[in-house]
């Protein structure tokens, strides 16, 4: 909510004759998708992501030793200013250094640049990235960073919808009839609905379930008809719910407004 409704306050505060236009779709995906990029870059801080606005504090290197390890390449470019983060995997000959500040990155260029300095029986070489290259660099961190943080995939049959309940019907009635046939993790359902949704922790207990229950199971003196979430309706159901999770800052109350902890 703080960064879209920073840039919207950014706009709105401008010159008067402000020209508004209205996105279009593929301009909106677009949009939340780098909105969520910088989110998730802020949330993973130091680790790789969390760049700040300063440019010019990437160096690049090429040509370590077999051996060198993460802890090496810190330790080595530490001497020459803060070192926020440093990108290489173990058995790799290259890799990247990022510092805190501009400074440090110049001052760690121009001492290593000169040569000299072995990491792990090998001489790199050095680079600061230029703005074109930095720039596609955090990019990419920050794509990493995204799929690192998104949650897990969602194991598939785990969704049984329910319709027809009766207006006395209540969460926990849905829950006590389900867990006759097998474990209820989350029932996503309002009193006074007619509908609503019901996630078993396997899809062998919400098979079961099914089988028990097609054949008009009552809910609230009503009978009920029962069928599988799946395919896409089940993939926009799951992205709903995150959605919403998110939106709460992954904090619901308890059963009632968690998702459970999809």
């Amino acid at each position: 909510g703080g960064e879209a409704g920073g840039e919207a306050g950014g706009e709105a505060g401008g010159e008067a004759g402000a020209a508004w236009a209205m996105l279009s779709d593929a301009e909106v995906d677009e949009y939340w998708k780098q909105l969520q990029l910088r989110l998730a870059a802020k949330k993973a801080g130091g680790g790789g992501g969390g760049f700040g606005e300063e440019k010019g504090v990437v160096l690049a290197f090429e040509g370590v030793g077999p051996g060198a390890q993460r802890e090496d390449l810190k330790a080595l470019a530490s001497r020459w200013g803060e070192v926020r983060f440093v990108d290489f995997n173990r058995g790799d000959s290259d890799g990247f250094v990022r510092f805190a500040a501009a400074g440090g990155a110049k001052a760690a260029l121009e001492a290593l640049a000169a040569g000299g300095e072995e990491v792990s029986g090998a001489t790199p070489q050095w680079r600061l990235l230029d703005a074109v290259e930095e720039e596609a660099y955090k990019q990419r961190v920050q794509e990493r960073n995204a799929a690192r943080n998104a949650p897990p995939p969602l194991e598939k049959g785990l969704l049984l919808r329910f319709e027809g309940a009766g207006a006395d019907t209540d969460r926990e009635q849905v829950s006590a009839l389900c867990g006759e046939w097998g474990t209820v993790d989350f029932v996503d359902y309002s009193r006074g609905d007619a509908s609503g949704t019901v996630r078993f922790r396997s899809p062998a207990d919400a098979k079961a379930a099914l089988d028990g229950l097609g054949g008009g199971a009552e809910l609230g003196g009503e009978a009920t008809a029962w069928r599988q979430v799946e395919g896409e309706e089940e993939e926009a159901y799951v992205a709903a719910v995150r959605e919403k999770m998110a939106a709460r800052k992954g904090g619901g109350k308890g059963g009632k407004g968690g998702g459970g902890g999809w």
